[in-house]
C-alpha cells in the first residue's frame, strides 16, 4: 500500500496513462517513483533502475519491455533451428491509475480486448530467411506451434551431417595360425616332434587390403557444405617371400610362417627361421637372427637368443634372456631368466638399444668435434679430424668405444643376416674400435654415415614389432616376463616372479598357483590360486578386472582402486567398481 503523504512532501498520480507530481513544499521531501515489471521507466530521457525522487518540473515517460513475440536458436553443430514461441497476440497495456502519494510504485496490466497484431507465419519465414536458414524449413511444425503453442523449442529447420567415410582395413587371414604351436598330443619335452608351426603354403592369400571410401558430405541449416573427414589409409608393403596383387590381395610366394609387422606401414613376409637341433649354450654361443628361432632341446645357462621374429623352445630356459619381435612359445620350465615380446622384444633388443645409445654419444662427438676444430682454426691451428675425433673419445665421449665393442660383437654373431649395409656398418665399426690406426680417415662424411647406418639399423629392429603376440609357458620361477600380447602359463604357475603384460595374463589350469610374484596386465588378470605361505604375498594388477578362485593374502589393484586381502578368499572378481566395497 503507498504511504500517506504529509502536506509538505511531494505526490504522484497516475490517471489515464499519464503521471501527475507536485513538488514538496519547503521542508518536505520529493515523491519516490518506481515501476514494477514489465513496466520501464525514463526519467528525463534517462532510464531509470529503481526508486528515484521525482518533482513536477521532470519529464517521466514508460514503456512494457516483454520478450519478443518468438525466439530463433541454431544448435551448436549448426544442424538444427529451434522455434521458441512466447506469444502469438500482442495486446494493449495501460497503467494502472493510483491516487496521490509519496512513495509509489508503478504497475501495468494487459488489456484483452485491444488487440494490437497477431503473429503470423510469413513474419516467421521472413526472419528465418534473413538469418539464411533455409535448409529443410519444417512449415507444418511452424503452422502447428501457433496454433497450438508449446511454447517449447520446435525444431524448424534441418541440416544433414556429413556421412562418415570407411577407413581401411586389412583382413589377416592367418590370424588362425596363432596359438600355442606345441603338438597337445606330445606334450613331453623329449618327443620325437612335438612342433607344430602352423604355415601359409605358396599361393595361399595370407590378407586382403580394402581400400578407404570417401564420405559424403553434408550440410548446416545455412546451407553451408560440412566436409567429410577424410578416411584413415593402410601403407601396405609386401617383402620376401609375399607378393601384393592388383585385387590388393597378399599371397604366400613361398611356404612359412607369414607375418605383419610395423604400425604406420604394415609389412608382409614370410619370415625364415634359424633352427637349433640341439641346445643353445657356450659351444653354440648366443643366437641374433633376423627371423624366427626355434630351439630342439633347452636354453642353458648364460644363453642369450635375440630374434625379430618368433622364438620356440622345445625344452627348459635356464639363465638366460630372450628377446623376440613375435612371440615366444615354450615347452619346458622357465627359471632365472628373462624373456622379452612384442614391443618389449624391441627396447630391449641389444641391437635396438646400443644403437640408440649410439647415436646419441655420435651425434654430441660430431658437435663437439665441429666446435673443437672451428675454435683450433681461429686460433691459426692445423689439425686433422681425426686427432680431433680421438681427443674427444679419450677424455669426454669415453663410452663410444665401449658401445661400439659390444654393437660390433653382436652385430658380426648375426647368423645369416640379408641386412645390405651391417658389412659397411662393421668396416666403420672397426674404424672407431682402432681410432689411431685410422686417423685419416676420419671425416665429417664417416660419421654422417655411421648415424645413417645405426639409424637404419635402429628403426629395421623396431619396425620389426608383430602385433597380437604372446608369451606362453607352462611355468617359471624367479623370471621377469615382458609382453605386449597376452602371457599364458599353462601349467604350475609362477614362483617369485615379475610378469608385465600388455594385454591379459592368464592361468589355464585351475589348480595353477601365483606364489610370491607380481603380475600386471593392461587387460584382464585371470589366477586361479595366490598363495603366501611364506610370508611373501603376491600383488596383482590390471587395467579392467581381477579374477582368482583362492587368494591366502596379497595386494590387488584394478585402474586406480586397490585393496589389501589380509585373510583367505573364495572366487574373487575384483573390478574399479566394486574394489572400495568388496568384490562379488
Amino acid at each position: 500500500m503507498p504511504q500517506r503523504t504529509t502536506e509538505k512532501n511531494g505526490i504522484i498520480i497516475v490517471q489515464n496513462n499519464q503521471f501527475y507530481i507536485t513538488s514538496p513544499l519547503p521542508g518536505g521531501k520529493p515523491a519516490i517513483l518506481s515501476a514494477i515489471p514489465p513496466v520501464v521507466l525514463e526519467l528525463n530521457h534517462q532510464p531509470v533502475a529503481g526508486p528515484v525522487p521525482v518533482v513536477s518540473s521532470d519529464r517521466v515517460t514508460w514503456s512494457i519491455q516483454e520478450p519478443p513475440p518468438y525466439e530463433i536458436t541454431v544448435s551448436d553443430d549448426k544442424l538444427q533451428a529451434f522455434l521458441t514461441l512466447n506469444r502469438v497476440e500482442q495486446y494493449k497495456w495501460n497503467l494502472v491509475n493510483s491516487p496521490a502519494s509519496s512513495h509509489l510504485a508503478v504497475r501495468a496490466e494487459m488489456d484483452s480486448s485491444a488487440l494490437l497484431s497477431t503473429l503470423g507465419i510469413e513474419q516467421i519465414i521472413a526472419d528465418l530467411e534473413k538469418k539464411t536458414i533455409s535448409q529443410n524449413l519444417n512449415i507444418p511444425a511452424i503452422y502447428a506451434e501457433l496454433n497450438h503453442p508449446t511454447h517449447l523449442p520446435i525444431c524448424v529447420a534441418e541440416g544433414r551431417p556429413p556421412a562418415a567415410g570407411e577407413d581401411a582395413k586389412l583382413d589377416l587371414f592367418f590370424s588362425g595360425l596363432a596359438g600355442n604351436p606345441f603338438n597337445p598330443l606330445e606334450e613331453a619335452a623329449d618327443s620325437p616332434d612335438p612342433l607344430r608351426i602352423p604355415c601359409a603354403r605358396k599361393g595361399d592369400v595370407i590378407a586382403r587390403k580394402h581400400l578407404p571410401r570417401d564420405g559424403v558430405p553434408g550440410y548446416d541449416v545455412y546451407g553451408s557444405i560440412l566436409p567429410a573427414a577424410p578416411p584413415r589409409d593402410i601403407k601396405v608393403v609386401a617383402k620376401e617371400g609375399t607378393l601384393l596383387l592388383p585385387s590388393h590381395e597378399i599371397t604366400a610366394l613361398t611356404e612359412g610362417r607369414p607375418r605383419v609387422t610395423g604400425t604406420k606401414v604394415k609389412t608382409f613376409d614370410i619370415t625364415t627361421a634359424y633352427t637349433v637341433p640341439g641346445c643353445v649354450n657356450r659351444h653354440t654361443g648366443n643366437i641374433v637372427f633376423s627371423g624366427d628361432v626355434i630351439v630342439h632341446q633347452d636354453v642353458e645357462d648364460n644363453s642369450i637368443i635375440e630374434s625379430l621374429g618368433n622364438v620356440y623352445v622345445c625344452g627348459n630356459v635356464q639363465n638366460s634372456t630372450i628377446t623376440a619381435t613375435g612371440s615366444i612359445y615354450i615347452l619346458g620350465n622357465v627359471g632365472n631368466s628373462q624373456l622379452y615380446s612384442g614391443s618389449f622384444g624391441v627396447t630391449y633388443n641389444r641391437l635396438y638399444h646400443l644403437s640408440e645409445k649410439l647415436i646419441e654419444e655420435v651425434n654430441l662427438l660430431r658437435e663437439a668435434s665441429r666446435l673443437l676444430t672451428y675454435e683450433l682454426q681461429s686460433r691459426q691451428q692445423t689439425v686433422k679430424f681425426g686427432q680431433v675425433i680421438l681427443l674427444l673419445m679419450e677424455t669426454k665421449y669415453k663410452k663410444i668405444p665401449v658401445l661400439t665393442r659390444d654393437l660390433e660383437s653382436i652385430v658380426a654373431g648375426i647368423k645369416y643376416t640379408s641386412h645390405p649395409d651391417n658389412s659397411q656398418l662393421q668396416r666403420i665399426l672397426d674404424i672407431f674400435l682402432r681410432p689411431a690406426q685410422f686417423i685419416d680417415a676420419f671425416n665429417d662424411a664417416l660419421l654422417v654415415s655411421l648415424l645413417k647406418l645405426l639409424k637404419d639399423l635402429y628403426t629395421g629392429v623396431a619396425r620389426m614389432e608383430e602385433a597380437n603376440v604372446c608369451v606362453d609357458i607352462p611355468e617359471c620361477h624367479n623370471t621377469i616376463i615382458k609382453s605386449s600380447g597376452d602371457i599364458c602359463i599353462r601349467k604350475d604357475g609362477t614362483l617369485q616372479s615379475d610378469l608385465l603384460s600388455l594385454a591379459d595374463i592368464t592361468f589355464l589350469l585351475p589348480e595353477a598357483v601365483c606364489r610370491e610374484s607380481q603380475l600386471e596386465a593392461g587387460g584382464n588378470l585371470t589366477a586361479p590360486i595366490v598363495s603366501g605361505e611364506s610370508g611373501a604375498h603376491s600383488l596383482l594388477k590390471a587395467g579392467h578386472k581381477i579374477s582368482v578362485r583362492k587368494m591366502d593374502a596379497g595386494r590387488v589393484t584394478v585402474g586406480r582402486h586397490s585393496q589389501e586381502i589380509t585373510g583367505p578368499v573364495e572366487d574373487m572378481i575384483f573390478t574399479p567398481q566394486n574394489l572400495s566395497g568388496g568384490a562379488e
